[in-house]
């Protein structure tokens, strides 16, 4: 490539263009919907290729980190930690979701054309499928308690077709497994690894950021075919319970912001640095594809501990559902008052837990198929789920975005008060840290085996 073109190309990653390409997106989404077959393809093709990137991060990341931290026997008790704050985020998340439903009443006091609309959106998408077939006797699906099909679900028959079909949860549990493996080895063997792990996970971020050039073109083709998705019938029959479900959402962005700030030392600096993670995860709805943005921010950006953040930041990605918990609880809450339930302090916990519950049920699993999970809660309430599931089935283009930005964000913000707290201050524009190698400085590593002594 000749440098004289990179100066140039450097402008596809500044904020410009991005908001340029958002705009654009929008504008085509909502009005020039014949231009979408055109754009549609590039966002696809971006989210493809970022997609790709991510599982082989995610494997050679979550093992190395592992195997590594084996052989440092003063940082095991970081796993401890992040539970901790872990059950104590999700709990958080739980109370808002369920608190906002009480204190706004999305599903009480609709308008007759609200009504409407929602009754004929489930006659619509939920009619009965009268396909039979007379040849084969009918046999009674199957029935798993949670615990045998989150097992079940768990452990990869074949690691490289669950890297084929991008199974999230099974890539996790074999590189948690492997990095155990790698880290009982002798040191000169363990460290060959080592060396291969960390030269594919290096080349797969590169890979990444090259496609930071791109992602003006690919977020103005995704939030294109996003916005044309969404329907009038489904914002008119949920015109209370999305701008609820937005706030609420914000106002944990918030709260998760402030537990930033407190770890860092300047409240916009810290905005900056995680720019990538949040701009990504807004525009793909992919929680795993904003994976190597945080990787990146919370490492040469915010100055954390690179292998630290490499074992942590996919754990928490995948285990800790913040976004699916606050909209389960919120979702519940608005289900219940649309069958006009009495709410009563027995209900609001079981929202709380089942809710809690739910979320958590949804590691490996994305978009629409995790909304089946908000059986876990309705059931035991006697809500009737299947009636008012496409509900959010519609309106899951608008939530999705900002579900996936709960887990991105929150997750950040977990490292952040998991990890010992920096004692450099951060570059006020959130740019990186000077040095060979990005992160904690000797100054604060004296600092961190003070802490943990």
């Amino acid at each position: 490539m000749s440098y004289s073109v990179v100066p140039y190309l450097q402008h596809l990653k500044t904020n410009r263009a991005v908001f340029l390409g958002a705009g654009l997106g929008i504008y085509i989404g909502l009005v020039k919907t014949e231009w979408i077959e055109v754009v549609a393809p590039i966002g696809r093709f971006y989210l493809d290729m970022l997609t790709m990137c991510v599982l082989p991060i995610l494997l050679t990341a979550i093992s190395l980190s592992i195997g590594r931290l084996l052989k440092q026997k003063g940082q095991k008790n970081q796993l401890g930690r992040l539970l901790k704050v872990f059950l104590g985020t999700m709990i958080l998340a739980s109370c808002i979701g369920t608190f906002s439903g009480l204190m706004f009443n999305p599903g009480s006091n609709l308008g007759e054309e609200s009504m409407a609309a929602i009754g004929n959106i489930i006659q619509d998408l939920s009619a009965p499928d009268l396909e039979v077939n007379l040849y084969e006797p009918y046999k009674e699906p199957e029935e798993h308690s949670l615990i045998q099909a989150f097992f079940l679900n768990l452990v990869p028959s074949n690691i490289f077709e669950a890297l084929a079909s991008g199974l999230t949860i099974k890539v996790l549990f074999f590189a948690i497994l492997f990095g155990f493996a790698i880290g009982t080895l002798k040191e000169d063997v363990s460290e060959h690894i080592c060396v291969s792990f960390e030269a594919i996970y290096s080349s797969f971020n590169k890979l990444v950021q090259w496609l930071m050039y791109i992602f003006p073109f690919g977020l103005c083709g995704l939030l294109a075919s996003t916005m044309s998705q969404i329907g009038s019938d489904a914002l008119i029959a949920m015109i209370k319970f999305v701008p609820i479900v937005v706030f609420s959402f914000v106002l944990l962005f918030i709260i998760m912001s402030l537990f930033i700030w407190q770890r860092t030392d300047t409240f916009w600096g810290s905005m900056k640095a995680l720019k990538d993670p949040i701009t990504i995860s807004l525009s793909t709805a992919n929680s795993m594809a904003s994976l190597p943005a945080s990787l990146e921010a919370l490492n040469k950006r915010l100055g954390f501990d690179k292998q630290s953040v490499d074992l942590l930041v996919p754990l928490t990605f995948t285990l800790c559902r913040i976004g699916p918990t606050l909209y389960f609880a919120l979702a519940t809450m608005f289900v219940v008052q649309v069958y006009n339930l009495d709410v009563d302090p027995g209900l609001i916990i079981v929202v709380i837990l089942g809710s809690l519950l739910a979320g958590t049920a949804t590691a490996g699993s994305s978009g629409v198929s995790m909304l089946t999970m908000l059986s876990l809660v309705s059931g035991p309430l006697g809500l009737p789920l299947d009636a008012v599931l496409v509900l959010f089935v519609v309106i899951d283009p608008i939530i999705a975005p900002f579900r996936v930005l709960a887990i991105v964000h929150s997750s950040c913000a977990i490292i952040t008060m998991v990890l010992p707290k920096r004692e450099l201050p951060l570059p006020p524009d959130g740019s990186e840290f000077d040095g060979s190698e990005p992160g904690i400085s000797e100054r604060d590593t004296h600092e961190t085996d003070k802490i943990h002594a």
